[in-house]
């Protein structure tokens, strides 16, 4: 018996607090609230990247643990190699939640624990998720989802829209399938300040080509979700960036910077930053069906939509819906992802959330291939 103790003091003691460095922060001086997009490419890099298997414990609302199973120095050697080498281009940070804690955390580069960091088209996901909490505040219900969008806007003269606007639902907004198609590729991108709000719609409606079955297909694009946060713009009290501020940022305690349209209302193609630890507590959320810290932060009703693997791969309530290898086994998730490789993943039979950013140009899936290579096969049986 005592033989086998020390055999297992061996293998574990190893393991406990292996970490590098200090927790890198933002520079002395720079406001979290103002790391935009622009703001970030400033920041210098790292001159060591960080990483620890034990995180530290914040105060910020997530729980810590550590990552210690069998192959866990072996693993963080490796990604740490292939990092240094560039296989994943320009990592900043990656993320290991699992079972209830934080078991893992990296910053490299332009990454840091306090640095929000730019999301790209996870902000159309955080969209979603900011639909599901006004659900679960009762601002509107499930079944307002089969509703017109301009049903919402008390403000669009119907007699002006084009043919089968009428017919746009808030589901389709959310399937990317309403339907609109403009004159020009960047036609609502131009428009300015003098159409605000619900007037930026109007114009956007009158300039559309008929809506039909046939236009009702998906396209990826960054006006459906806009239609999305309009909505919120009008029913929750106040304007859509202080429900966020107060009911979706501030109800998990995330550090965030969030522009806004020329129209005024939050963009929702790309435009938001969020720290890493603060885009795992979204996924946190999700894979526990809407519920965060013991309460239900968002709706389950909505939640299960999102999570429904019954719909097969795609892009669904602007979550993508996928099957990757790790380990020589297909794995299913279900993640937010933006350009030059944002990732917010919840792989629901692992139980496991991972956050990965980086400023890569192109290479978006690198940084989740780093996770799938390195820290998810520590789980796959």
């Amino acid at each position: 018996m005592i033989r086998q103790m020390i055999t297992l003091l061996a293998v574990l003691l190893p393991l406990a607090g292996l970490t590098a460095g200090e927790l890198p922060r933002l520079p002395k001086g720079l406001d979290p609230k103002k790391q935009t997009c622009a703001a970030q490419k400033k920041l210098p890099n790292l001159a060591e990247p960080y990483f620890s298997n034990s995180p530290e414990d914040l105060g910020d609302g997530l729980q810590v643990g550590a990552l210690n199973v069998p192959g866990t120095r072996e693993a963080i050697k490796a990604l740490l190699a292939d990092d240094r080498a560039g296989k994943y281009s320009n990592l900043d940070s990656i993320l290991l939640w699992k079972d209830g804690r934080l078991i893992f955390e990296m910053y490299n580069r332009r990454g840091r624990v306090d640095g929000p960091h730019y999301a790209m088209s996870i902000t159309k996901t955080l969209t979603s998720i900011t639909l599901a909490r006004a659900i679960q505040l009762g601002l509107l219900n499930m079944e307002d989802l089969d509703k017109p969008v301009i049903s919402f806007m008390p403000e669009i003269n119907r007699s002006r829209i084009k043919p089968g606007v009428e017919t746009i639902t808030l589901r389709n907004a959310l399937s990317m399938d309403s339907g609109l198609r403009f004159p020009g590729k960047n036609f609502a991108g131009a428009l300015g300040e003098e159409h605000p709000r619900q007037k930026f719609f109007q114009v956007l409606f009158e300039n559309t080509a008929p809506v039909t079955p046939g236009s009702k297909q998906f396209k990826y694009t960054g006006t459906d979700p806009s239609m999305i946060m309009m909505i919120m713009d009008i029913l929750a009290p106040g304007t859509a960036q202080e429900f966020i501020a107060r009911e979706v940022a501030g109800k998990i305690g995330a550090l965030y910077c969030w522009d806004d349209q020329p129209c005024g209302i939050p963009k929702c193609g790309a435009g938001s930053s969020f720290t890493s630890r603060s885009l795992l507590k979204f996924g946190i959320a999700v894979i526990q069906g809407g519920r965060y810290n013991g309460k239900q932060f968002l709706s389950a009703d909505y939640v299960r939509l999102i999570m429904n693997r019954e719909k097969g791969e795609g892009y669904f309530y602007h979550f993508h819906n996928r099957r990757k290898k790790a380990a020589g086994r297909d794995i299913y998730l279900i993640s937010g992802i933006g350009a030059g490789g944002q990732h917010m993943a919840t792989f629901p039979e692992l139980n496991i959330v991972a956050v990965a950013t980086a400023h890569n140009k192109g290479k978006i899936g690198l940084p989740l291939q780093a996770v799938l290579e390195h820290l998810v096969p520590l789980f796959v049986k």
